[in-house]
Parts: C-alpha cells; sequence; structure tokens
C-alpha cells in the first residue's frame, strides 16, 4: 500500500514537474507567435494629392505622441508639408518598433513607374518591395490600394479611398476578412454629402467630371454616388471626363489644367445648376482659373472631396474626414497588428461628425444666397465674412 502511495506520489511530481517544464515553452511558443516584432513600413501613393500629405503626416504624429517613434525632423513640419517630407522625417527617426524604408516610399504616377503598364507597374513594384523587405505597406487613395493588392502578398494599409469595399481594396466594411488587408471605411460619405447638398441648393440638373479613362474612378470619384442620388430623386446628372493619369512634368499637368477647364466651360454652358468638385488633380492656386465658368454663371459648386476646395473657391463642402483622429486610429491598428492582431479582424470603421463650411466671397461671385440657418450651422465661413466678424 506504501509502495502504492509512493509511486502515486512520484508520477504527480514527474506530471507536475513536466507540466512546469511544458507550460512557459507553450508560453513563449504562443508569444513568439504573437509578436511580430520590429516591422519595416513602405508607402505608395499615385501623384500627389494633399490628402495624401495631410493623412500621412498625421499618421506619423499619431506615432510621435504614441511614443512609438521619436523624430525631430517631423516635428519641424507641419499638415500640409508633402508626403515625401513626411516620410524622409520618419525613416530619419528613431524607432524600437517600427523602421520606415528610404527606398520604400513609391508614387505609382511619377519617375519610371508613370510610363508603365498596369501589369508591368505590378511588377515592378512587386520587385521592389521585396528588395526593400517591407513588412506592411501604407497605401494612399483608390488607385495605389488596389496595384498594392495586385501586386504582391504584402500586408498594406489603405487610407483617403471614396470607397475602399465598393472598389474592392478590402471586402467587408467593419473587417476585412483578410489576413493582409485593412482600410479606413468611412460608409456612405459621398451619400451623406449629396444629401446636405440636395438640401441647400435642390438642384435638378447636375454636372459633374471624373476620370473616365480608369474603371475604378467612377465609383471613387463619387460618380456612381451622384448617379444613384439623381436616380432616387429624379436628378439630371451631365458628365464630362478629363484623364487624371498624366507624366509628372509641368507641361503634362498644363494640359490636364487646360482639358479641366474646358470640362468645366462645357458644363456651364449646358445649363447645369449645380456642380459637384470630385477628386481632382488641380493645384489649389489653379482653383479660382478652373472654376471661373460656374463663378460667371453664377453656378454654386459644392465639393465631395474636401473643405479645402472651399478655402480655394467652391462655394461648400462638408467635411467628413478629421485626417489627426484617423491617424490615431491607424496608429493604434498598426500597433495591435504588430502585436499579434490579424488584420482581417481589426476595425476598420471610423467616421467623424460631418460639419459644413462655406465660402463668402464665392457666394457674392456667383449671387447665390444661402439660407440663414444654413450661414448659422456653418462651422467656417471663408472668405471677407469671416474677417469682418472675427
Amino acid at each position: 500500500m506504501r509502495k502504492m502511495r509512493l509511486r502515486v506520489i512520484l508520477l504527480c511530481a514527474i506530471c507536475a514537474a513536466a507540466a512546469a517544464f511544458v507550460l512557459p515553452l507553450s508560453l513563449f511558443a504562443e508569444q513568439t507567435k504573437a509578436d511580430r516584432g520590429k516591422l519595416k513600413i513602405g508607402y505608395a501613393q499615385a501623384g500627389d494629392y494633399y490628402e495624401f500629405d495631410y493623412q500621412i503626416y498625421q499618421i506619423g504624429m499619431a506615432l510621435v505622441k504614441d511614443h512609438e517613434i521619436v523624430s525631430d525632423r517631423l516635428a519641424r513640419l507641419s499638415q500640409g508639408d508633402s508626403a515625401r517630407d513626411v516620410w524622409d522625417a520618419l525613416c530619419a527617426g528613431k524607432s524600437d518598433t517600427y523602421e520606415f524604408g528610404e527606398d520604400g516610399y513609391f508614387d505609382l504616377a511619377a519617375g519610371e513607374y508613370a510610363a508603365l503598364s498596369e501589369e508591368e507597374l505590378q511588377e515592378a513594384l512587386a520587385e521592389q518591395i521585396a528588395e526593400q523587405g517591407i513588412d506592411v505597406m501604407i497605401t494612399m487613395g483608390t488607385s495605389a490600394g488596389l496595384t498594392v493588392k495586385e501586386a504582391c502578398d504584402v500586408p498594406y494599409m489603405n487610407f483617403i479611398a471614396s470607397d475602399p469595399v465598393g472598389s474592392h481594396i478590402v471586402e467587408g466594411a467593419e473587417t476585412s476578412g483578410d489576413p493582409r488587408a485593412w482600410a479606413h471605411v468611412n460608409d456612405g460619405v459621398d451619400k451623406k454629402a449629396l444629401s446636405v447638398m440636395d438640401d441647400i441648393f435642390s438642384p435638378k440638373k447636375i454636372g459633374i467630371v471624373y476620370n473616365g479613362d480608369d474603371p475604378e474612378a467612377y465609383i471613387y470619384s463619387g460618380a456612381a454616388s451622384l448617379d444613384d442620388y439623381a436616380d432616387r430623386y429624379r436628378k439630371k446628372v451631365v458628365s464630362e471626363s478629363v484623364s487624371d493619369e498624366f507624366e509628372d512634368t509641368e507641361e503634362a499637368y498644363q494640359t490636364y489644367f487646360s482639358e479641366m477647364c474646358a470640362a468645366h466651360q462645357k458644363l456651364a454652358d449646358a445649363g447645369i445648376d449645380a456642380y459637384v468638385l470630385t477628386t481632382s488633380y488641380l493645384r489649389l492656386e489653379d482653383f479660382d482659373e478652373a472654376l471661373e465658368p460656374f463663378m460667371e454663371a453664377g453656378i454654386p459648386v459644392f465639393s465631395i472631396n474636401s473643405t479645402e476646395d472651399v478655402r480655394c473657391g467652391a462655394l461648400a463642402a462638408v467635411e467628413m474626414l478629421d485626417y489627426q483622429n484617423i491617424g490615431r486610429f491607424a496608429a493604434d491598428t498598426l500597433k495591435q497588428y504588430r502585436e499579434g492582431a490579424s488584420f482581417a479582424d481589426l476595425p476598420q470603421q471610423y467616421a467623424t461628425a460631418p460639419f459644413l463650411v462655406v465660402n463668402a466671397d464665392t457666394m457674392r461671385r456667383t449671387g447665390v444666397k444661402l439660407p440663414l440657418d444654413t450661414l448659422i450651422s456653418a462651422s467656417e465661413i471663408y472668405g471677407k465674412y469671416e474677417s469682418e466678424n472675427e
């Protein structure tokens, strides 16, 4: 009996010792599986666009505030500095958790990439991403998001895409369901903005310009949302097409600018009673001249792109993007991924409360009168009205 008891005690001791040895190993294995270690980050955009600049800056600032990176150069920049400058500042920073590749910045509409076919572009990008050993790509806009998605298997995060679900950058809104895909999703931005436009102007015939050479442009420009809105409320849409796929040269931009001005003149002559301004590559300093046909004809310009358009001459817009808080959302998501979470399961939706901005000088030029309650509800009024009432 005593021998049996000793055997039981000895067996228990052996099991306990084995458990004590195996358990730390299993925990270590779990920890190793979860911790992805230091991540090398790359960046892609297709053309210079100020919202790309704003967003990558705010992502960088969020990483600084979270103590994920220290960068004196980034501290000397501000929102509005170019994405290239922001990227260089991130590369020069110090971080135990992220490495920003100096050669990991790709502008897919510039340099050697500009002359390539879509297939050639994907092959060249895939080769560079592999050569740089990049772990995660940050992509800006629909074109860059789709190109990176199709080019390789490297995980990516996408921002500033009008409809990342509709354009298939990701397949779901709440979560992507794909371990390599994540995108910031703000459902129904265009629809909400168009609803505000209808409340203010009640237009019957609406003009729009978008890139007809690119099938995805129908989605990312908001043209699809405008058609849905028009069908629902029995409006007429008049559209013009201008290719925004041009080489990164001054001559190519001037050709694009001239074509945009001509398209705007055609729409103004067509008798539209509102123009919807969507994503374009117009330089902010060129807005005055580009929008002149609508000013002369007294046609309100409503932007579904950005409130920066209003500061530069559009009559009104609804701001739907809070770059700073989206930057914080991005930094938190990246941290969760680095610590072992899957992009497939991480939340993608972040929406901010919309706010209206108007341009008082444009109101005077066009002769468009806005209801008093609209002016009162505006979060910001650009122009002389603003300065006179400070």
